[in-house]
């Protein structure tokens, strides 16, 4: 990228710093939109179990959308927000992936959550050019490629995340379960990309630090009664002191409810640290980890929890509110900059490598953390906390750094 451009695209992310979450600016229905519209995707799981976290994500790209409007922030252009669900699916994710490419005003996608229906996305919008910011995926490969330690390779250069990688979950579960003195603990995990991947993290550091997996088996969750019975049964006679799950709340609540405190803890990633964790049947002192520090935490973030709260939307903003607001102003920012650079003009689908590109050279301050990417497209920032289930709720523990 030209160095003229990187400085644009740096100016842009600086205005949004500036003027998210209801700063003074440009009132709304004040700009000038003969140009028309363009549309930011979202792709994310706005159905079955993990509706609640789709929903968290939509609306934080929706309330991202809305103040670029009020800001301007595309001159000539209205922007507007196509959520598109995937239910948790990678076929499903392909085809909202598919019908969201057909339109040449779509300017980039928000999403996905899961890693399993990255995969199948990815290629679908790398080969359209499709800039994809994703503030939920935490598997690896998704931008290391298959061994991301021995041969690193970035297949698609459309695809960014502002969300620590499962290098940074997994070995932090381990380390502190090792703190805690306990050094025999099993690894139960659903079979999917996510969960695997946390879960080999996991097994990896925790190895290193001396401690012993007992017991490593695959469950998956959708597995029949007879089968989720005999994985109890087999993790109790192995006798652990903590159980890691490698998998998602709904189907790690009732195995750590089954267990019964029989085997310590149930500790997991950030799929696990989810409201809707206990309910399912998480017990007293189980333990997750999950990206990021609490937005309720980060100076940065109360102006976006106050805007959120006031925009009315129904549901909580949840684990990846945030991070999809966060996600979606890149992407507006980006564009911005790029219709800045060229004066304004007619958008054209030849203008996506370029917003590619301001998204590479993305260096600013967003409710999450300092947004930046290194070669591969994983966000610069690596935090994670530490939380615990303490009277049906995820308290925060510690995070690191």
């Amino acid at each position: 990228m030209r160095r003229s451009a990187a400085l644009a695209a740096v100016a842009v992310a600086a205005a949004f710093t500036l003027t998210a979450c209801g700063a003074a600016g440009s009132s709304p229905g004040a700009c000038d939109t003969d140009q028309g519209t363009l549309t930011l995707g979202l792709v994310a799981p706005l159905s079955g179990e993990l509706a609640s976290v789709g929903a968290g994500m939509r609306n934080g790209a929706d309330l991202a959308v809305r103040e670029a409007n009020d800001q301007c922030a595309v001159p000539g252009y209205r922007l507007v927000l196509d959520a598109r669900d995937d239910r948790a699916d990678p076929a499903t994710g392909v085809e909202a992936a598919r019908a969201l490419v057909a339109n040449p005003d779509l300017i980039g996608v928000v999403g996905t959550y899961n890693s399993s229906t990255a995969q199948a996305v990815q290629p679908v919008l790398g080969d359209a050019g499709v800039v994809q910011v994703s503030p939920g995926n935490t598997n690896i490969s998704l931008t290391r490629g298959a061994n991301p330690v021995t041969a690193p390779l970035r297949q698609y250069q459309t695809y960014f995340r502002v969300v620590a990688t499962d290098a940074v979950q997994g070995p932090l579960a381990a380390n502190h379960l090792a703190a805690t003195g306990r050094t025999r603990v099993a690894v139960v995990s659903d079979g999917n990309t996510y969960g695997e991947g946390i879960a080999t993290e996991f097994v990896k550091q925790f190895q290193t630090r001396g401690g012993q997996v007992v017991l490593r088996q695959t469950l998956p969750a959708a597995a029949p009664a007879a089968a989720r019975d005999a994985a109890v049964a087999a993790v109790r006679a192995a006798r652990p002191q903590a159980v890691f799950y490698g998998g998602e709340y709904p189907a790690g609540g009732p195995l750590s409810e089954a267990l019964a405190g029989e085997a310590g803890p149930v500790m997991g990633g950030d799929g696990m640290v989810n409201p809707g964790y206990a309910a399912a049947g998480g017990r007293e002192g189980d333990l997750g980890t999950s990206v990021g520090a609490p937005p309720e935490t980060l100076p940065g973030a109360r102006a976006f929890v106050q805007a959120y709260r006031q925009a009315g939307y129904r549901e909580d903003f949840g684990e990846y509110g945030a991070f999809s607001y966060d996600a979606a102003n890149v992407v507006l920012g980006a564009v911005g900059s790029v219709v800045t650079g060229r004066g304004g003009g007619e958008w054209s689908t030849d203008q996506r490598p370029a917003v590619d590109q301001a998204v590479q050279s993305w260096d600013a301050d967003g409710v999450t953390g300092n947004i930046s990417f290194d070669r591969f497209g994983d966000v610069g920032s690596d935090s994670v906390t530490v939380y615990r289930l303490v009277g049906g709720r995820w308290i925060p523990e510690r995070t690191q750094p």
